[in-house]
């Protein structure tokens, strides 16, 4: 666990670049604690806004900014605000956005991950570590840990009532887990509208329990879950009523674009699916090790797990199917596809399997994950369009970096500024190889065949990376849907300046630091069983 922390304390080091979304957010905390639901003082620094009755509100669901409320009251009573005005990264204009994240999106990320510690361990002994600094490294979930979005907050809520579900399954029938994960999975509702899904399908696992299956037994069930959604939601019922005079209106009803379709929903669509599985920026182009994940969550279904393994599918299919369908579906600025989010941490159970069934191949992906995904987030994390990626290598070679709590201190956005972020993810590293039982503590010594095998499914990773996304159109029909989606035909011609192939030196540079690891784990591993038959051989 101690691994996770100065991971976590590596995201509060960073002090990244604001957006609109973040803004939004923000607006509404501050106008909350000076007892408006509407952000009219602050409304001229987000564009996520909607306009009702004469005044604006924020466009961003309220669960983030009503549970980050009494948090942001202690910083202005620590005068915390007076320190963010006078530090070298306010002229950035995030650095109270940074210090409201600590608790709006480090904490809920660091939980998230030691859920993911703890099931894991259930489901694989050994490797659950692995898995949850894996994930912590190579998703999105780092971007997302490091920004004022909505969206680690809502997943961890949404987690975290699976978590309570899936002990509550494993053990004695709790009726009060149930109430608790109901609240937990509703409040992600108010926290994040389309966690709706998440929370029906917890809510069949819930019902049809592996307790009693009687009918009666079943109703009380998803009474007790049901009742606990309600109170969940309640704070948003609530909001919506003081704000727009009904518990039923939302900000999202204001929005001109939200209101084609369903909230912005229209048909699935396949081509956007492969922009948000396989572009430049795609879930599976920058975070790889997630197909490895899912093979995990076939070996959880074949090892007994059914509902588990059937609940990652359903949580995975129905919001593939709703992003595929959404008007932007990368939601904006952002790294990946940061609306996916809520997938990540249940997908991710299927890395403790994947490490224990292959190692090699699971290791050499993690590593090209957590290379591309850690020089995006301390690079330029906020994107707008998939070609823009190309700016991530070239930040890196540059040195140029976000700006951390160094650099509040006057050590700028180079090397010497970037140094805490890296010395936390070093020593998060370092912790973890350190502990019994896990990451390449608990790898077996990989054969040449799965070592071949491995440098096989990276090479050809990295030459998709390259080249994939250019070669098959994927990132020209992306620019094409947010030049569409956002009404800036001239997008496309702008963002094309960057030229083909963006992710060509970013691939190359994660494919030999993934190798590297690779060769580090065969050797360490080799050592260890050498060193172990050596004393063997001495006891006799």
């Amino acid at each position: 666990m101690l691994s996770l922390a100065f991971l976590a304390v590596g995201y509060a080091t960073l002090f990244q670049s604001y957006s609109w979304n973040q803004t939004a957010s923000f607006d509404l905390i501050r106008s909350l604690a000076e007892g408006h639901t509407s952000i009219d003082r602050y409304q001229s620094n987000t564009g996520d806004k909607a306009y009702y009755r004469g005044h604006w509100y924020s466009a961003r669901a309220p669960g983030l900014a009503m549970l980050s409320l009494p948090f942001y009251k202690l910083l202005k009573a620590l005068d915390a605000e007076a320190w963010a005005r006078e530090t070298e990264v306010e002229p950035h204009g995030n650095a109270t956005i940074a210090l409201v994240g600590l608790f709006g999106n480090v904490l809920p990320a660091l939980i998230m991950l030691g859920l993911l510690l703890r099931i894991g361990e259930e489901l694989e002994p050994g490797f659950g570590l692995a898995g949850a600094v894996t994930t912590g490294l190579g998703t999105i979930a780092a971007f997302l840990a490091t920004l004022l979005f909505t969206h680690m907050l809502a997943a961890s809520l949404g987690f975290g009532a699976f978590a309570l579900l899936y002990t509550e399954r494993h053990g004695p029938e709790q009726h009060r887990r149930l109430l608790g994960a109901g609240i937990l999975a509703g409040y992600a509702i108010t926290t994040e509208y389309p966690l709706f899904l998440v929370a029906v399908l917890l809510g069949l696992y819930a019902t049809f329990g592996a307790h009693r299956r009687r009918p009666a037994t079943r109703a009380l069930r998803a009474l007790a879950y049901g009742s606990g959604c309600l109170l969940g939601v309640l704070p948003l019922a609530l909001f919506n009523h003081f704000a727009f005079g009904s518990p039923f209106h939302v900000a999202y009803d204001n929005i001109p674009r939200q209101q084609q379709g369903f909230f912005g929903i229209d048909a699935p669509s396949l081509r956007v699916l492969a922009t948000l599985l396989f572009s430049s920026r795609g879930l599976l182009t920058i975070s790889p090790v997630l197909g490895a994940a899912a093979v995990g969550i076939f070996l959880l279904y074949r090892a007994g797990d059914r509902a588990e393994a059937l609940l990652v599918g359903g949580v995975c299919a129905l919001y593939l199917t709703y992003n595929s369908g959404y008007y932007l579906p990368f939601g904006g600025a952002s790294a990946g596809p940061r609306l996916l989010m809520p997938i990540i941490p249940f997908l991710a159970l299927g890395l403790p399997l994947a490490f224990r069934r292959f190692p090699a191949a699971t290791l050499a992906l993690a590593g090209a994950s957590a290379t591309m995904t850690l020089v995006a987030l301390i690079t330029h994390p906020l994107v707008g369009y998939e070609t823009e990626t190309i700016k991530w290598a070239r930040y890196l070679l540059r040195g140029d970096f976000q700006r951390t709590i160094a650099s509040a201190y006057g050590l700028g956005h180079g090397w010497g500024g970037i140094w805490p972020m890296l010395a936390c993810v070093a020593l998060a590293l370092v912790l973890a190889l350190r502990s019994e039982g896990a990451l390449l503590r608990a790898l077996r010594v990989p054969g040449r065949r799965a070592l071949v095998g491995a440098i096989a499914i990276l090479a050809l990773w990295a030459a998709f990376a390259a080249l994939g996304p250019t070669a098959l159109g994927i990132d020209h029909q992306g620019l094409l849907d947010i030049a569409s989606a956002e009404g800036a035909p001239g997008l496309v011609a702008r963002a094309e300046r960057y030229g083909s192939d963006p992710l060509g030196v970013l691939a190359g540079i994660a494919a030999g630091v993934a190798a590297l690891a690779l060769i580090a784990a065969h050797v360490g591993a080799t050592a260890r069983a050498s060193s172990r038959n050596a004393a063997a051989q001495g006891a006799t």
